[in-house]
Order: C-alpha cells, then sequence, then structure tokens
C-alpha cells in the first residue's frame, strides 16, 4: 500500500473513533446518572376551599445527564418555571406558583439521550376551616 493510502485509512479510523465515543470529552454531567436535587414540591395552602397563592418558589438543580437539557411544564396557568432549555454543569432552574389552581403534575427535564428526570407537583388546598365559616 502506498504511504496516503494508510494515512486516509488511520484518519477515517480514528474519526470514527472520536464520534462512536461521543466527542472531545467537554461536556459536563454524567450521562449515567441523572436527576433532580428536588424530586417532589408540596405546597399546601392554610384554610379550607382556598389553593396555595402566588409567590412560593423553589430552586432544582439538574444533577447528571448530557446537556442540553429541555425542561417542559405540562401546566404553564398554575406554574412558572423560568426556562426552557439549560446546559452546564448542574445547571439551576426555578419553579413558581402563580396562584390560580390546585393541581398534582409533573416538570419533566430531557437529557441529550432523551432520558427524563421528573420534579411531582403538589398544589394542595388548604384544611383549617375559615373563622366564623359554618360546616
Amino acid at each position: 500500500m502506498n504511504m496516503n493510502r494508510i494515512k486516509m485509512m488511520a484518519a477515517a479510523l480514528s474519526t470514527v473513533a472520536l464520534v462512536a465515543c461521543g466527542g472531545g470529552g467537554d461536556v459536563a454531567g454524567d450521562s449515567m446518572e441523572f436527576t433532580t436535587n428536588v424530586d417532589e414540591w408540596a405546597v399546601k395552602a392554610y384554610w379550607k376551599g382556598e389553593c396555595p397563592g402566588a409567590g412560593n418558589e423553589v430552586w432544582v438543580t439538574i444533577v447528571g445527564g448530557q446537556p442540553p437539557f429541555r425542561i417542559r411544564n405540562p401546566m404553564p396557568t398554575v406554574v412558572q418555571v423560568d426556562r426552557t432549555e439549560a446546559s452546564g454543569k448542574d445547571p439551576v432552574f426555578k419553579i413558581t406558583t402563580l396562584g390560580t389552581a390546585c393541581a398534582e403534575f409533573s416538570i419533566t427535564v430531557h437529557d441529550y439521550h432523551s432520558q427524563v428526570a421528573e420534579v411531582e407537583i403538589k398544589l394542595e388546598e388548604g384544611s383549617e376551616e375559615l373563622p366564623g365559616a359554618t360546616p
């Protein structure tokens, strides 16, 4: 074989090896582990018949996985999520109640490999009777 052909084959094999391993290794996170630091967030109103008010918030850190991350909020009229995408090592997003309803649902985080992590949200009605209310 001539020398140019050998060099071309070596270059092709090294390119295939780099693609097969996923790239240069400059991305953060462990793709084997993928979770959030908050699995469940429950907010309960005080008074019976009322739902939690606006302004309750929690910060959620994405741990592991492979960026970029897509954050999906199925109830945007009930809670606000401050971003729909995140990247980097251990990115953070904020969830804030809007005070519009009681509900149970999950906010999902999807990584590059379509792995899913969830934050279960429970916005619950209060249990205390209003003063002067008749049962």
